[in-house]
């Protein structure tokens, strides 16, 4: 399967959504005691438990979002079809007889 319809440029939001998972692992650990790691060091941000579930629900969007892109990328690159975006992303169901 190829695509190429947004440039692959949908897989950025797989970035996103891994760099606030990382953000929302790391986030109690303080400036002045970084965690080491693979010769990064990381830090946290401290931000508060609402806004972290925020985040939480903003990465699962994210890769969700990335998903319904990919799948319809295919979709108008005749590499799949509509029918098929539509049962992938969830439009129609198909129908049990």
């Amino acid at each position: 399967m190829s695509g190429g319809h947004f440039n692959y440029e949908e897989s950025y939001l797989d970035y996103i959504a891994d760099q606030l998972e990382q953000d929302i692992k790391y986030n109690e650990v303080p400036w002045d005691n970084p965690v080491k790691k693979d010769d990064e060091e990381y830090y946290g941000f401290q931000l508060e438990p609402e806004t972290i579930d925020f985040l939480k629900n903003a990465t699962r969007q994210l890769r969700e979002l990335r998903t319904i892109l990919r799948e319809y990328d295919l979709a108008v690159s005749s590499d799949t079809c509509e029918k098929t975006f539509q049962k992938r992303v969830g439009i129609k169901q198909e129908k049990v007889q």
